[in-house]
């Protein structure tokens, strides 16, 4: 645990979370057998949804497919999008000078790059 709350605190901090990541990807790749690690999707259509947690926040894609396996549709989410509304609701009672600071305390992405 850390808590001075300076830049090397929150550096080792993500380091030793980099260090459980590794350790559980080992765990969880144990025991797992070389081979096919995909589905042919020919002869259905379906969709789907993957959530994941990025470090901005939740991070969604739903894809769509054709009877023939093809993509019909793939739409990735950034987190920032859904926390771009919050941003005018957080600078409405604040001053011009203070933009700044409330929106880098947002971090949001300009371009959707998290993901």
């Amino acid at each position: 645990m850390r808590d001075t709350g300076d830049v090397l605190a929150r550096f080792l901090v993500r380091a030793e979370e980099i260090d459980v990541s590794l350790a559980l990807i080992d765990h969880l790749a144990e025991g797992t057998a070389p081979g096919e690690i995909r589905t042919p999707l020919a002869g259905r259509s379906g969709s789907g949804t993957g959530i994941v947690e990025g470090w901005r926040g939740t991070i969604t894609t739903r894809v769509e497919t054709t009877a023939d396996g093809r993509l019909r549709r793939v739409k990735p989410v950034d987190p920032s999008f859904f926390n771009w509304p919050a941003l005018p609701l957080a600078l409405a009672d604040t001053i011009v000078p203070d933009f700044p600071l409330t929106n880098k305390s947002f971090n949001l992405s300009y371009a959707g790059n998290d993901l």
